[in-house]
């Protein structure tokens, strides 16, 4: 980046890349840039060839370094330029024509020297003295002070203002955390024996469904029995010469007449147990509870 103004410049061209301090004894090597001789020695160091430059990375395969005895004449210019200036700003005296500066000029907005004030670039400016454009620019700084404390006072007040909310921001989630934690707990247990109760239900409506069952079976079985041994005395009846199958045949016939059994009930599968609307109103309820009375008490 370029320096801010040409002093700067002077200065950085009379500083060393490597200590970026004036030059000491300087030498330019083969690619043209500069050091001081033992900033670059001390870089070359333990090297027997094969040198880079700092600055540019250029290899060399031998030290070759020449002096730059003008650059040195440069540096002690720049050093001696800038001792007169750093002279000049502790003396409080004018840089260009090494006079005390009284005068403080308005349209540049700078201190002057009475020579500078017959000069072609002040004479039509508003000059005043110093003293009393420090006591003039003193109370306009205090006039605008005022209003830029009384900002910083309002922006702290505010920053106090938001730390306290965003403290009792804290708070309050804390402890709607530990409200929610707590409901939810309540609604863990209160659905653990909800689903507790509807399985033991669930279990007892299985027993019931599969004993009525059961009961129908075993009437089933013994129905089959008593029809297959009617069957087969009918079968063997049937089978007997007409002398045997005419005995005691009216006998056989009012069995088959009165052998009538009533057909079991069929067995609904249905689990009746009343939760399909009871469960989730209760459900419902305790979660409006929840909303409604919890929650607006935060």
């Amino acid at each position: 980046m370029a320096a801010a103004n040409p002093a700067e410049s002077l200065q950085d061209e009379a500083s060393c890349s490597i200590c970026l301090d004036y030059f000491t004894d300087p030498v330019m090597t083969d690619c043209g840039h500069n050091f001081c001789r033992s900033c670059i020695t001390q870089t070359w160091k333990g090297r027997d060839t094969n040198f880079p430059c700092p600055q540019c990375r250029k290899r060399s395969r031998q030290r070759n370094l020449r002096p730059n005895r003008q650059l040195g004449n440069i540096t002690e210019m720049e050093k001696k330029l800038s001792q007169t200036s750093v002279r000049l700003k502790e003396e409080n005296l004018c840089e260009e024509h090494e006079e005390k500066l009284k005068l403080f000029c308005e349209e540049d907005q700078k201190l002057i020297c009475l020579i500078c004030r017959e000069s072609q670039d002040h004479r039509s400016h508003t000059v005043i003295p110093i003293e009393e454009a420090a006591q003039e620019y003193k109370e306009k700084l205090k006039m605008h002070l005022k209003p830029v404390k009384k900002d910083l006072e309002d922006l702290l007040k505010f920053e106090s203002t938001e730390g306290k909310k965003a403290e009792e921001l804290k708070r309050e989630t804390e402890r709607k955390r530990q409200i929610v934690g707590s409901e939810f707990e309540e609604l863990h247990q209160f659905l653990n024996k909800e689903k507790q109760i509807f399985l033991s239900r669930l279990e007892e409506e299985e027993k019931k469904i599969l004993q009525r069952m059961r009961e129908n079976e075993i009437q089933l079985e013994q129905q089959s029995f008593f029809l297959k041994q009617l069957i087969s005395e009918i079968e063997e009846k049937s089978q007997q010469p007409a002398t045997e199958l005419l005995k005691d045949v009216k006998d056989a016939l009012s069995r088959c007449q009165k052998m009538t059994f009533p057909v079991p009930e069929a067995v609904s599968t249905d689990l009746k147990l009343g939760f399909q609307l009871s469960f989730p109103q209760q459900l419902k309820k305790w979660i409006t509870k929840f909303e409604g009375e919890e929650l607006m008490s935060f």
